[in-house]
C-alpha cells in the first residue's frame, strides 16, 4: 500500500507525508543546535543558555521532548486518527533522538551526557503521549 509502511515485524505504519515531517525534524535540528553550545561560551547571545542553573536546564528537557513527541504523533496521524503502532513508533523516535543527543553532547566542549536528562526526556515523551491520547480520545479520534 502506498499510504503505509510495513516494518520488518510486519507492522503496518501510516506513511507520514513529507510536509508532516518538517515540524518534528525542525525541532530536532533546533535541539541539536542547543546541545552544540559549548559549556563555556563567551558569545553573549548564547550565554543565557549556559548561565541557567543546571536544575532549570534539566527541567527544560520535559517540555522540549514532550513537544517533539506531539509533533511526531501529529505527523503519523492519519487524518484525525492515530493507531497504537504509530504511537509506539513515535515514542521510539523521540527517545532514540534523546539518546543520540546525549551522545552528541559528549563531543561538545564543556558538555556531558546524563542519564537524568534521558529520564527527563522519557517523562516529557510519556506526558505528551498521554496528553495526546487523552485529547484525541475525548474527541473520538484514537484507534487503539
Amino acid at each position: 500500500m502506498a499510504d503505509s509502511i510495513v516494518s520488518s515485524a510486519g507492522l503496518r505504519l501510516p506513511r507520514p507525508g513529507v510536509k508532516a515531517c518538517w515540524p518534528p525534524l525542525a525541532l530536532m535540528g533546533f535541539i541539536f543546535l542547543l546541545s552544540s553550545v559549548p559549556g563555556n561560551t563567551s558569545n553573549q547571545t548564547l550565554r543565557i543558555l549556559v548561565e541557567l542553573k543546571p536544575q532549570w536546564q534539566n527541567l527544560l528537557h520535559i517540555p522540549l521532548f514532550g513537544l517533539l513527541q506531539i509533533l511526531w504523533l501529529r505527523s503519523f496521524s492519519q487524518g484525525n486518527r492515530v493507531d497504537r503502532t504509530a504511537v509506539w513508533c513515535c515514542i521510539g523516535i523521540s527517545l532514540a533522538y534523546g539518546a543520540f543527543d546525549e551522545c552528541h553532547q559528549l563531543l561538545v566542549l564543556g558538555r556531558y551526557a546524563s542519564l537524568l536528562d534521558m529520564a527527563l526526556n522519557l517523562v516529557g515523551v510519556s506526558l505528551a503521549t498521554l496528553g495526546f491520547l487523552f485529547w484525541n480520545r475525548s474527541s473520538q479520534r484514537v484507534v487503539c
